[in-house]
């Protein structure tokens, strides 16, 4: 069996946590799911069985917890019979977020391996002892996928997102700055995510209504859940190019559309030349989703992780009955593809 940890915050992104339990009851992988409210580790930690796999998705939002287990010297790597993994959701070099590479290290001072989504991550994770996993992000397909026909979307481009965090503006200026070039482009629809929580339902018919979404810069310097939600949900989506490795089957021109982040004039020309003539997107958004079902799923995403954790305890010759549960796990999520 796995245990899940997840944080209690009430704003977590769903892709982040609740899709992580839905694809795993749909597999019918046998999970325990552990919910940590921040300032009580010391609760958290009496809820993980002795013995098993425990997989903490998000080290970032899960620090204190993830502190109290190093801290304590009982938990972590080689030092109980438990098998430790993570996922790293952040960005880690030069982020704009206080803490984040320290957040990192402590994970992977505990963990037998670490899954991120910030290639800079790697050479952190490694030199704290821990094996370094690089995946992109993914879309919830069994949430996320349309209900209406592209012809049937509007003819507008979308956009919902948060300008600043908190009281933090620095993480934010690139996006502002492209928001405001494109927020007078006629055509262009946009929510703020700040003001008004939506239920998941509702988010997956806001996506489902527009034949295009754009999608403006994040923390994650890789390509981002939204990305793969937008293809997912047969859309044809905006994307500023990244440097991060390309994800498979995904191409500019043919999957999705593409910008210079640093020019903004760059996507105001897409946006426009898109509205020109929406329904002639049609196949880009067709083959976008194609892709993004067949290669960048929750489910595809699972496997690689579980795959790779299982690699590492193969290599350093660890627990055969946790290698034996991985392939039974990664065998069970292959059957739902």
């Amino acid at each position: 069996m796995i245990t899940l940890v997840v944080p209690g915050i009430k704003a977590f992104p769903w892709s982040m946590r609740e899709s992580w339990r839905m694809v795993m009851q749909k597999a019918k992988v046998p999970f325990r799911w552990v919910v940590h409210k921040e300032g009580q580790p010391d609760k958290t930690a009496a809820n993980l069985p002795s013995k098993g796999m425990v997989f903490l998705i998000n080290d970032h939002h899960l620090f204190d917890f993830v502190s109290y287990l190093k801290e304590s010297q009982t938990f972590g790597r080689n030092r109980d019979e438990r098998i430790w993994a993570a996922l790293a959701t952040e960005s880690v070099a030069e982020s704009p977020f206080p803490g984040s590479q320290k957040k990192t290290e402590t994970c992977s001072q505990l963990c037998h391996m670490v899954a991120h989504f910030d290639p800079s991550a790697e050479k952190i994770i490694r030199l704290a002892g821990s094996e370094s996993f690089f995946c992109h992000q993914y879309a919830s397909t069994q949430k996320f996928f349309s209900r209406k026909p592209f012809e049937q979307k509007k003819d507008s481009i979308f956009w919902s997102g948060k300008l600043t965090v908190a009281n933090l503006k620095s993480p934010y200026e690139c996006r502002r700055s492209l928001f405001s070039a494109i927020s007078p482009v006629k055509g262009f629809i946009w929510r703020d995510a700040a003001r008004a929580e939506k239920k998941i339902s509702e988010i997956v018919k806001e996506k489902d209504s527009y034949k295009s979404i754009v999608n403006l810069p994040s923390n994650c310097p890789g390509y981002t859940a939204n990305f793969f939600e937008t293809l997912a949900m047969g859309a044809c989506c905006i994307q500023h190019r990244m440097e991060v490795p390309n994800p498979v089957g995904l191409a500019e021109g043919e999957t999705h559309l593409g910008y210079d982040a640093m020019r903004s004039e760059t996507l105001v020309e897409t946006c426009q030349r898109f509205l020109e003539n929406p329904s002639s997107y049609l196949k880009i958004a067709q083959q976008g989703q194609k892709v993004c079902v067949k290669h960048h799923s929750l489910s595809v995403r699972a496997i690689q992780i579980f795959s790779a954790l299982k690699n590492c305890l193969v290599e350093k010759n660890l627990s055969r009955e946790n290698i034996e549960s991985l392939d039974t796990i990664i065998e069970k999520l292959g059957k739902i593809l």
